[in-house]
Formats: C-alpha cells, structure tokens, sequence
C-alpha cells in the first residue's frame, strides 16, 4: 500500500539516535560498573598494604620472642650449674661471664633483692641491692619468667631491660637469675621492615623500648596515650610519635607485656590511590567519549543494510523470494547470506535434531541414567526405558503414579525420600537434587541421583516434573574405600606419634643430660624406624618373628658376633611388631653395654617355640646371654624396665627377667590372634548392600 500525498510519517528517531542512545545505556553501566572496580581495586590495594602491615608485625612478634625463648634458654642452662647449686659465687660469676658474648651480662639475687652476681663489673664489685625491683616482686607474686620494662641501671647506668627465671630451692623462691640486655639488642629485630615504614617496640609502661628509625632519639621515651589507645591489632589509621599520620596496627608479645607496632605512612598510601584514580578516571572518560562518537559516525553506515537485511527477513518468514543488493557492512552481507540458506538449512536442522536425539539416547544408556517426567495434577510418571533398565523394571513400570516410584526405594530412605519429594512439590523451588538408595525386584541395591526441574504454574503450584535418575553406586563406593584409607591413616598416624612422644618421655626421665638423651632417644627412633620398615615391606600385614629379631640384632651380626637364632616359623601383627621390636632393641643395647655384647667372647641365644591355642598361636620367646661379665641387678627401675612392663600390657603378654651372674635371661610370652580375631578387634566389618 502506497502512502497518500500528504501524509504524515511515522513518528520515530533516525537510527543514529538509536544507536546513540544504546552506546549510552551500554557506555553509563560501563562507567558505572568500571568505577566500582576502580574502587574495589584501591580497597585490595588497601587491604593487600593493610595484610603486610599484619604480616610483617606477626613476624617482628614471633621473631621477639623466639628471641627471648633463647635468653630463657640460656637462664635455664645456667640455673642447672652446680656452681649455683653449692653457692659457690665466685665459681658461677666465671662460668657466667665465660657463657656470655656480646652486650649482655648475669645478674643473680636473692629472693630480697640483694645482688650476689652482677658480670658486667669485676666480681665482688656488684650494687648491693638490685635496679629491677619491680622484677622482685613480679617474681614473688607468680614464679615464672619474667621480662622486665625499661630501666636504668645501676652499673650500665644506660637504659636496659631484664630476662629473668626464678630458682627454686624446695618448691620456694631462692634466688632470681636475670640477663641484661641493651634496647640496641631489639632495634636489630626492626631493621627489616620496607623502606619508608616504621616499627615500635615499648613496654608495659609506655616506654618506648626500639624503633626502627631515629632509635636513639626515642628509646626511653613514653609513647602518647592517645597513640596507645588507638594502636590496636587491627590496622587502622593513626598518629606516630613523630606526628605523622601512618596505617598502623600493634600487638601484645606472648613472653612479655610488650607492645610492638608496625606503621606505613599514609600519605604514601593516598599518593598511590590518587595517582590510581588519576589515570583511571581518565582513561575511562577518554574511553566513553570515543565510543559516543564512533556511534554517531558509522550510525549511517549500519541503518540501511540493516533495513534491507530486515525486508528480507519478512519475505522469507511470508515464503516469498527476495533479492538484497551487496552493502560495505559484512555483517549484513552476512545475515543476507544466511536468510538465503534459511529454507535448506530448515531441512537439514530437522535431520540433525533427529540424530542428536538418537545420541541423547545413546549417552543415556552409557552414562546409566534415565530420564522421567510427572505430571502432578493426573499423578502419572512416565519413565524411559532407560530408567526401567536402571530400577530393573519391565515395560509395565512404563507409566505409574507418585508411590509407584516410591516403592523401587529402599525401605530405609522410603519415608525420608517420600516426605522430601512431598516438600519439593509444596513448595516453591524450581530444581531439585536427591541422593538415595533404590532396592531392585531381583533384590539388588543401588545408589542414585534424582535430579530435575519442577514446572509452575503463576500461583507456583507445581504442575510437571521433568528429571533423569543417575547410577551413583561406583562413586559411593569409591567414597567409603576413601573414607576407609583415611580412617586407617589417622588411626596409624596416631599410634606412631604416641609411641614417639612415650620414648621422647621415658628416655628423658633416665637421661636428663641433653647429649645422652639425644644419643639414646636416636637409637631408640631408629629401632622403631626399623619396625616400620619391615611392615612396609609387608603391608602392614605382619611381619615374621624371625625377621623382627635380626633387624633388632643386626649391628651386631653383621660384626660376626656369636648369635644364634632358632625357631619356628610364626608371623607377628603389625601392633605386636613395633612393641617387640622396641623391648629386643633395649636388651640389644644393655647386652652392648653391660652384658654378653659387650665382650668379644659374649654369646647370644635366642630362641621360641610356638603352640596352638583357641584364639591363635602362643609364642615363648627365650633371650640367654653367655660368657659376659657378671651381672648386677639394677639399683633402680630405668627405661627398660618400664618398657618391658608396658609392652607386656600391650601385647597382652608377660615377662621374666633373671639377672643370674652368669648371663641376663629374658622369658616373653604372647599371644598372636588367628586374622578374624584380629580383624575383629580392630573394628572393621565389611558392610554389604
């Protein structure tokens, strides 16, 4: 139809105003949205200097005091002397002094204050009272380590800060044994922060102890209460001693009451925000200026192609033959292009759609699960055949109502699914997702997953359910074989760990020498690390008797030493291995010492025998030493024998030890379950569906 003369147009915009408008709708939200991020990046940005504020101060923190932790170390060592024990003054003033290198020096006093050693004057020369009085009483109140404030002196007569530990002498406080240190000793630990930042160490009083800048200025000098107050161990904005605005934060030390900060100045910050702002901002006004523009300019170029590329559109939508000439844009050379194609592609869709359906179903017998739709308003579920295949159905399940469905359910997860399914329906949730066992006709037991979509209506009652049943039962198993290794690996990891700190204990209490113990406690990790071995080697299935007992003796069976090993042939668990070899590694190593080993002459019999029972095997095990020195019963019970007893009760066994002149004889009796008593002890049942 043809438009009378005259006639008005139709209302509208040119399209370079369309296009215009959408460079704005899409340009705003752009800005809007890039403005956001800029914001966001200069708050991590903020967070990122706020997070190495805090880690840098954790680090100062944990550095003071492991730095303290050694000075304890040091009082702690020196408080063992035996020159201090006897009282012997001028002795331990020597050892003292000999001990120490650097700045600091020992202060002993007693219990009143009163000075006895002081290394840093020449001995006899000390003040008669103490200048830590504060320590004194602190000390009196809880005995514990101390680490004094700041003070001065009386023979540096310089400011300094004690470390101390109380001597005890019958459960009361005898003495008070101290280590002075200067503050340079903590200005070290602040040197390493980031260039332009500051760090701060002051005591409980306010004095300030460190700094890591002008040091000299500001030692001794009190921190402003309001700066105390505002220092927290959250970084939040503040004003330095220096009067300068910082990002700081501030937290307690564990082994003092010190405080320790660490501070960035803020107007480094703002600049790097400002400068951030700056060129961003820019950028994005630069960016949404070119984009108006290029909309305006090339709007021309895009409106008549388009239109062409429109007519055509209506002419294959009426099955009309259309003919648009070539234009400069390409996309609209394009759609042209394709509109041309539109009727063949048709076609060809149509037989595409029909294979990919042929592969839906495919995939779906491969990757067992089955689809099913519901209606709830007829209460009719259909359910493909692969799902039929999957519950174990014939083609009479093909259609079934709501409890039909419930029915392939196991009895046990029946009620939970029923009421869950009932819920998901009431309610207003659109997808669903279910975990629950299905019970088969022919009795087989399955994992599945029941997930779907639930169709509404406009007041959200549920009108159809579209899902698919997946077969999850391989991934449940492989979860409860997980579960299983994990249960195993925690319950290993424990034992070992508990049997390491029983050793670190008891080789402790017998060797209080810190050389002796280490010699002994290795030895000892080095047995039980032997016993490891041997059951990695068996999977921690067992190992036999016979392997167990020369690993224990192999260092000295490789030295051609006289021993003899006999017995029957008997494979002990892997609780009784540790154990075991742990007791044939202390006789092992009391015969090195004092008995049959000992001597090039020694002999070593060690024998068992082994009896049937009802619950297993019975093992008497027979250690004989021959041509040793004469032995000594023991004065008092050390590690072995402590070992043994335990040991004992843990293998359910017992023990003889016979001290005769003529050699040691040992007699170990134990029991080793048959595999099911084992296994049934140990709590592991195999569950079945």
């Amino acid at each position: 139809m043809t438009a009378r003369a005259g006639e008005a147009k139709p209302a509208g915009w040119p399209a370079g105003v369309h296009l215009l408008v959408f460079a704005l709708l899409i340009a705003v939200p752009l800005i809007l949205v890039t403005g956001a991020l800029l914001l966001r990046a200069i708050q991590l940005e903020r967070e990122q200097i706020e997070g190495r504020v805090s880690k840098v101060l954790r680090g100062i923190v944990d550095e003071l005091d492991r730095d303290i932790d050694r000075q304890l170390a040091v009082l702690t060592t020196l408080a063992t002397s035996p020159t201090l024990i006897a009282a012997d003054w001028p002795a331990f003033y020597d050892q003292a002094k000999a001990g120490l290198g650097g700045r600091a020096y020992i202060v002993l006093v007693d219990r009143d204050g009163r000075q006895l050693v002081n290394t840093y004057v020449p001995y006899g020369q000390a003040p008669a009272m103490t200048g830590d009085p504060e320590t004194v009483v602190r000390m009196r109140a809880a005995s514990g380590p101390v680490v004094s404030d700041l003070f001065v002196s009386l023979v540096t007569k310089q400011p300094v800060y004690n470390i101390s530990i109380p001597v005890l002498r019958d459960g009361a406080l005898r003495y008070i044994l101290s280590i002075g240190l200067t503050p340079r000793d903590l200005s070290e630990l602040l040197q390493n922060v980031e260039p332009g930042w500051t760090a701060m160490i002051w005591d409980a009083k306010g004095r300030i102890l460190a700094r890591s800048r002008d040091h000299s200025r500001f030692v001794g000098t009190m921190v402003p209460q309001h700066l105390r107050e505002a220092l927290q161990s959250k970084v939040r904005r503040a004003t330095d001693v220096d009067n300068v605005g910082v990002l700081a934060a501030a937290e307690t030390s564990g082994l003092s009451r010190w405080r320790i900060a660490v501070g960035v100045p803020a107007g480094l910050i703002d600049r790097q925000v400002n400068d951030s702002l700056l060129f961003w901002g820019g950028t994005i006004v630069l960016a949404a200026a070119i984009m108006l523009g290029l909309a305006f300019v090339f709007g021309r170029e895009i409106t008549r192609p388009l239109a062409g590329a429109t007519a055509a559109a209506r002419a294959l939508g009426r099955r009309q033959p259309f003919d648009v000439p070539a234009s400069r844009l390409r996309e609209a050379n394009a759609v042209t292009a394709a509109l041309r194609k539109a009727a063949g592609d048709l076609d060809e869709s149509s037989a595409a759609l029909r294979d990919s359906e042929a592969r839906l179903r495919t995939a779906a017998e491969a990757a067992r699960f089955g689809p099913h739709e519901y209606d709830v308003a007829a209460d009719v579920t259909i359910r493909s055949p692969q799902m039929r295949r999957l519950l174990g159905a014939d083609d009479a399940a093909q259609k079934g109502s709501f409890e039909s469905g419930i029915a392939f359910v196991h009895p046990d997860d029946r009620a939970a699914v029923r009421q869950r399914k009932q819920q998901i329906l009431a309610g207003t949730q659109a997808d669903y997702e279910l975990e629950y066992r299905i019970q088969r006709p022919d009795g087989a037991v399955r994992w599945v997953m029941d997930r779907g979509q639930v169709s509404r209506d406009s007041n959200l009652r549920a009108r159809r359910v579209l899902g698919v049943l997946i077969d999850i039962s391989q991934m449940k198993a492989a979860e409860q074989r997980q579960r299983l290794l994990f249960d195993e690996l925690n319950h290993r990891v424990k034992n070992t760990l508990a049997i390491v700190q029983s050793l670190a204990q008891q080789t402790l209490r017998g060797n209080p020498d810190p050389r002796a113990f280490a010699d002994t406690f290795g030895d000892r990790l080095a047995a039980l690390a032997r016993a490891h071995d041997l059951l990695m080697q068996e999977a921690w299935q067992g190992t036999p008797l016979r392997e167990i007992i020369a690993t224990a003796l192999a260092p000295f069976i490789s030295q051609g030493r006289s021993i003899d090993i006999s017995g029957a042939a008997i494979t002990v668990p892997a609780g009784v291995t540790i154990t075991l070899s742990l007791m044939l590694h202390e006789l092992a190593s009391n015969a090195a010492k004092f008995g049959a080993l000992s001597v090039a002459d020694g002999r070593l019999l060690i024998s068992w025998t082994v009896a049937s029972v009802a619950a297993g095997e019975a093992v008497e095990l027979a250690w004989v030493e021959r041509n040793g020195p004469a032995v000594v019963p023991p004065a008092r019970k050390g590690f072995g024998t402590r070992l043994f007893a335990a040991g004992s009760l843990q293998i359910d066994g017992r023990h003889e030890l016979d001290y005769a002149p003529e050699g040691l004889r040992c007699r170990l009796n134990f029991a080793v379950p048959r595999p099911e008593v084992r296994a049934l002890r140990a709590g592991y049942v195999d569950h079945k569906d």
